[in-house]
């Protein structure tokens, strides 16, 4: 009885595995063409129509984005007029990935004359995973390692 209860324990666990798997591969699915603009200001303006054409404006002359590459655009989250301060995320999607690395420096992020990183628009667990990894490669860094060995 016990064998069959940790069979089945056991399968669950592979089940919800896959499930998670799999929805991660919709999620980066979704975002593949989608680049996100950090700390960009946001126009005053009460009409959304403005405060989008703004927005555009902003992707066309600060960040050189040619508005034929646009497919679409919008900020991220909920206007919270309590943070005055916060900007939230320009999310821009693209019409190709081929566009997406020629913005993000193939994925690395790609700084604008004006200061600001263009880069690309990361699910949750590949921006835990991006994190993770510079943090091991300023470990490394910091140790005075200067290569590493793939099998060791």
């Amino acid at each position: 009885m016990e064998n069959i209860s940790a069979m089945q324990t056991a399968k669950d666990v592979v089940e919800k595995v896959a499930r998670k798997v799999d929805s991660d591969n919709v999620e980066r699915e979704k975002r593949k063409c989608n680049v996100v603009v950090m700390n960009v200001p946001e126009s005053k303006d009460k009409d959304g129509a403005v405060r989008a054409e703004d927005d555009l404006k902003f992707c066309k002359e600060e960040l050189g984005v040619q508005k034929s590459d646009i497919v679409c655009h919008w900020r991220a989250g909920k206007k919270d007029p309590e943070r005055s301060n916060y900007n939230r995320p320009l999310i821009i999607q693209l019409k190709s990935v081929e566009c997406v690395n020629a913005y993000t420096n193939n994925g690395r992020g790609k700084k604008t004359d004006s200061g600001f990183w263009i880069n690309r628009d990361l699910c949750a667990v590949d921006r835990v995973a991006n994190f993770m990894a510079r943090q091991q490669k300023r470990q490394r860094m910091k140790s005075g390692e200067t290569g590493t060995k793939m099998d060791q």
